[in-house]
């Protein structure tokens, strides 16, 4: 059997219709680091109502000058839903990439003719079939559903989901947008594909390019079989002395990965031999400053001096676009944007220990250091970038900076390294 899912994002402004035509343009970093080896940049199925199969902004306007539509004021503009398919049932009749795949062809036309089946005739106004991706059987569509409202036509992506929902007898608007999808699959593409696994869709409002990749990923993982579990492959495997070297580091980053997919927004860096509590001890009694820095950042240090091994390290996620280097392990963008997250948050806790350290033996508050003047340096930038990409730019329960700083010196009745000018997502303490 294969399966069938869907994912669905409002969008709320012209800007993002903009950032999704610079994607589909392989206008963006992003967009063009997902492009696969030896593939041509941009090469996809494609249709606009626009003269430019991929300017959304201008067939959107061609959209609504055609339905005679208006729009209400703070409401979504539109929708983007990603219909997915398992791969293996497009190469069953040829190369998952090629544009002449009978199936290709008929998951592109039968996605449209979906999504207009409970939209309303005419409410598609873009439709993408990526093929320059490691990845297929993904079609984009771009949905602008018209309704009367007072006697005018009016956009409307809510009223049309909340009928999906009482016509399919789902539990929510999204289920019943998987479960419509899935039928219509088996219907007019295939009898073998029925729905994939209940997860919950993404209903996110803002998409950013990277956060984009992240929902593209998450629907082709929810057609993909199970993985083998990694004990039963390390059982059967041969592995050298170097190998389990290179695997321990490895691991070490994976599960890193997974503890700050759980939580992003309260992540902290592994524990350290030493905790901040008693490295201001000793350090009170006269203790060597270097040995405690080294001490209190140890789990932290050990996953940034990781991340050097494949290219991630710092310094190279500071460049744009820095995290590509970590494709070939990490081939999930949203695994190696999680990684960053990892990383930056793992080296501004280095800086953060050795700024402690040298503050605590400064009795004048106004020539204390910034955490940014340590290595590695400016890592809160880094922290913030990755927190962008992943949409977490407004932390849940935090403190407003002041209060974190005052919280923590009540505290310690000490001086504590203090970051100057950067927002944070957790206070100076970071539960060590």
């Amino acid at each position: 059997m294969f399966k069938a899912a869907i994912r669905v994002n409002k969008i709320k402004t012209i800007a993002q219709l903009r950032g999704l035509t610079h994607h589909a343009e392989r206008a963006d970093e992003v967009g063009r680091a997902r492009v696969r080896e030896g593939a041509v940049a941009g090469d996809a199925l494609a249709w606009s109502k626009a003269e430019g199969d991929r300017d959304y902004v201008a067939a959107f306007k061609v959209h609504k000058a055609e339905l005679g539509a208006g729009e209400r004021k703070n409401a979504p503009i539109a929708m983007q839903a990603l219909c997915v398919v398992s791969p293996e049932w497009v190469q069953q009749a040829g190369d998952l990439h090629d544009r002449a795949n009978p199936r290709n062809v008929a998951l592109f036309d039968q996605a449209k003719a979906w999504a207009e089946s409970w939209a309303g005739k005419g409410a598609v106004f873009g439709v993408r079939l990526d093929l320059d991706e490691k990845g297929g059987a993904v079609v984009d569509l771009m949905i602008a559903p018209v309704r009367d409202s007072r006697g005018k036509p009016v956009i409307s992506t809510q009223k049309p989901l909340t009928e999906l929902k009482g016509a399919t007898g789902e539990r929510n608007e999204y289920s019943a947008l998987q479960t419509s999808w899935a039928d219509w699959c088996a219907a007019n593409l295939d009898a073998k594909i029925e729905r994939g696994l209940r997860r919950e869709l993404t209903a996110r409002e803002h998409l950013s390019p990277e956060t984009y990749g992240m929902v593209m990923d998450k629907a082709r993982e929810a057609v993909q079989r199970p993985a083998e579990s990694l004990l039963g492959v390390l059982r059967a495997a041969e592995v050298s002395g170097d190998d389990a070297d290179e695997l321990r580091e490895y691991l070490l980053l994976k599960g890193e990965i997974s503890r700050h997919k759980d939580d992003p927004h309260d992540y902290k860096p592994p524990k350290g031999a030493i905790s901040t509590m008693d490295a201001e001890m000793a350090t009170r009694k006269g203790a060597t400053r270097w040995p405690l820095i080294n001490a209190l950042r140890s789990g932290a240090h050990s996953v940034v001096e990781a991340a050097y091994e494949y290219g991630m390290g710092p310094e190279d996620l500071a460049k744009p676009n820095g995290h590509e280097n970590g494709r070939r392990w990490f081939p999930a963008l949203a695994d190696r944007l999680h990684l960053g997250a990892v990383i930056a948050k793992c080296a501004r806790f280095c800086a953060y220990a050795e700024a402690l350290m040298v503050n605590l033996a400064i009795t004048d508050r106004s020539k204390h250091h910034s955490v940014d003047e340590f290595w590695p340096q400016k890592s809160s930038e880094l922290v913030e970038r990755y927190n962008r990409h992943l949409g977490l730019d407004i932390p849940k329960h935090v403190q407003p900076v002041h209060e974190r700083k005052t919280a923590v010196v009540r505290e310690t009745s000490e001086p504590v390294a203090e970051e100057k000018g950067h927002s944070r997502d957790h206070g100076d303490d970071w539960g060590h």
